[in-house]
C-alpha cells in the first residue's frame, strides 16, 4: 500500500510506502524505549529509589564499550543525567629521543565506563541502548558492584598523576603470567596477561569475574605479581 502527496506548485508526486511508514514508528518506538529506561539510571531516580527499602541499593557498576568510545559514551551519560566516570590520565611532558613530548589525556583503564545507579532491570536495559556501550560486566541481572571506596582511591590516584606517562615505572611482566589487579574497580581479582604494550604502558589481561571471562585493558601500575 502507499500514499501519494501533490507537493506545491510543482505538480511533483510524492509517494510514501506504508513500510516506510512502519519503520519510523518502530524507530521513533525504540527511541522512546532507549529514552525512557535510561532515565531509570539517572540521578534524580537514584535519589527516588533511594527511599524505597525494597529496591537494590545503588552503587558503582562497569559497563564495557567499545574502545576509543569511552569519553563519547560519558558525554551521552551526563547528558541524560546519569553520573558516570571515566579515570583519564593527566597530559604531561616527556622526553623521548632528545625530544620533549606531550602526551595527552588517556583512559586508565581502556574501553570501560563507570555508572553509580540501582541495578534494576530498567536502568540496565537503557544502559546497554546506548551506543557503543557493548555489556555490563557480570551481565545485566546481577552486575557486578565495584567497591565504592576503591572508586574513590582510584580516581585520587589518576587526579595525582601516578598513572600519566612522565611517572611511569620499569615492570617485568610475562606473557600468560597469572596477576593479581591492585587499583580500580577490578581491584584483588587475578587475570592472565595476554598482550603487554611497554610502549603506551598497558597490558590486556583475562579476568574471571563471576565465572565469565572479562578482557581488561589497565595500565601496568595496576597490576603485580602473585
Amino acid at each position: 500500500m502507499s500514499m501519494q502527496f501533490r507537493k506545491g506548485d510543482l505538480n511533483g508526486v510524492i509517494v510514501v510506502r506504508a513500510e516506510a511508514w512502519l519503520k519510523r514508528d518502530k524507530v521513533a518506538g525504540a527511541n522512546r524505549l532507549r529514552i525512557d529506561h535510561l532515565n531509570m539510571a539517572s540521578r534524580g531516580t537514584v535519589i527516588r529509589l533511594g527511599r524505597d527499602p525494597e529496591v537494590p541499593k545503588a552503587g558503582w557498576f562497569c559497563l564495557r564499550v567499545t574502545t576509543g568510545r569511552e569519553k563519547a559514551v560519558e558525554k551521552v551519560l551526563n547528558a541524560s543525567d546519569v553520573e558516570s566516570l571515566v579515570v583519564m590520565t593527566n597530559e604531561c611532558k616527556v622526553v623521548k629521543r632528545g625530544r620533549v613530548c606531550i602526551i595527552p589525556p588517556r583512559p586508565v583503564i581502556l574501553g570501560y565506563v563507570l555508572v553509580h545507579c540501582c541495578p534494576i532491570a530498567q536502568a540496565m536495559m537503557g544502559l546497554l541502548h546506548v551506543k557503543d556501550v557493548i555489556d555490563v560486566v557480570g551481565g545485566a541481572i546481577r552486575p557486578y558492584r565495584a567497591d565504592a571506596d576503591s572508586i574513590s582511591r582510584f580516581k585520587k590516584m589518576a587526579e595525582d598523576g601516578k598513572y600519566d606517562a612522565s611517572a611511569r615505572k620499569e615492570y617485568k611482566f610475562e606473557l600468560k603470567e597469572r596477576v593479581r589487579i591492585t587499583e580500580g574497580p577490578f581491584a584483588s581479582f587475578p587475570g592472565i596477561i595476554g598482550l603487554i604494550d611497554d610502549e603506551k604502558g598497558y597490558v590486556s589481561l583475562d579476568v574471571d569475574i563471576f565465572g565469565r571471562p572479562t578482557p581488561v585493558q589497565l595500565m601496568l601500575d595496576q597490576i603485580e605479581k602473585m
